[in-house]
């Protein structure tokens, strides 16, 4: 049977239709199947929201056994807490001189830290530098990104004198490169307790310069004065200054209640077996408040 040019056109017609429709679903479904396999995180670009890096909590702090006692272990880090590091050219973190904790704040991008870790005036630092907060760091290794602050806020009674009842600062962080991210979705982040009742068992957690790695130590805190609460535990020596001081950390989240911050007194202590914190009472919660309000 003959086939008309009519035919023709209608049958070709038909095939341009069926071909289309075939390479657009094998277009709808590699754009599927990139977007599985692993979000690149491209400079600039909207991110979707992780779920937080797995906890990492040590065994001293979280494992059956895990018994206060005034000794400490090194480990490979929680995601939650991190080094604070010089600042290079463009962020680029240089040495590590003190730690910080990812804690809870509306806009999930809020870090607790000593203030003498930022300035110090009654030593001649009056002026904070530049900083690079890098969460879970250990042996060189920058898990989550590098972090840089957009504000930060320390008591006016530290700021005048370095008064040691009100060594805590607080820092609203950016990840470099990504300044849509949000830092607790990333790592997760903690509670923040105020006038916390003691003596309680915590967990220390902090950055020695010396090490490349955090240590870790499960004790008791006690009072040591109204202000000031104290730490007993060997190897928090210079670079453990700003770590955190946790109640009630859950060994599958990692989330604990921050009680305190190793400051304080003598700076968070002149040896390495005693440290010591200022008390986070209504004038660190003011403070607090004032760093999760919106700009």
């Amino acid at each position: 049977m003959a086939v008309t040019q009519s035919q023709v056109r209608v049958l070709a017609r038909t095939l341009g239709i069926l071909v289309f429709g075939i390479c657009f679903v094998l277009v709808l479904d590699r754009a599927a199947g990139s977007g599985s396999s692993g979000q690149q995180r491209l400079a600039g670009a909207p991110l979707s929201v992780p779920e937080p890096a797995s906890a990492q909590v040590p065994a001293i702090l979280g494992g059956k056994s895990a018994t206060p006692a005034p000794v400490s272990t090194s480990f490979v880090g929680m995601p939650m807490v991190g080094a604070l590091f010089t600042a290079g050219q463009a962020g680029v973190p240089g040495q590590h001189f003190c730690t910080g904790s990812v804690i809870d704040s509306p806009g999930g991008n809020l870090i607790a830290t000593a203030a003498h870790c930022l300035e110090d005036p009654a030593n001649g630092s009056t002026t904070i530098a530049p900083f690079v907060f890098v969460p879970g760091y250990h042996d060189g290794q920058e898990p989550f990104g590098t972090w840089t602050p957009v504000k930060v806020l320390v008591d006016p009674h530290w700021a005048t004198n370095s008064n040691p009842d009100y060594d805590i600062a607080f820092a609203v962080l950016r990840e470099v490169g990504h300044p849509a991210a949000r830092l607790a979705d990333v790592v997760g982040s903690e509670h923040i307790s105020f006038a916390a009742r003691l003596p309680a068992v915590v967990s220390g957690i902090g950055y020695p310069s010396s090490d490349d790695k955090p240590i870790a130590c499960l004790n008791t805190l006690t009072v040591y004065q109204p202000t000031q609460s104290e730490f007993d535990c060997a190897g928090f020596t210079n670079g453990s200054s700003g770590g955190p001081l946790l109640v009630g950390v859950d060994p599958a989240t990692g989330r604990g209640r921050l009680v305190g911050v190793i400051g304080g007194y003598q700076e968070g202590g002149y040896t390495a077996a005693i440290s010591y914190a200022s008390v986070l009472g209504p004038a660190v919660q003011s403070l607090y408040q004032q760093a999760t309000a919106t700009p």
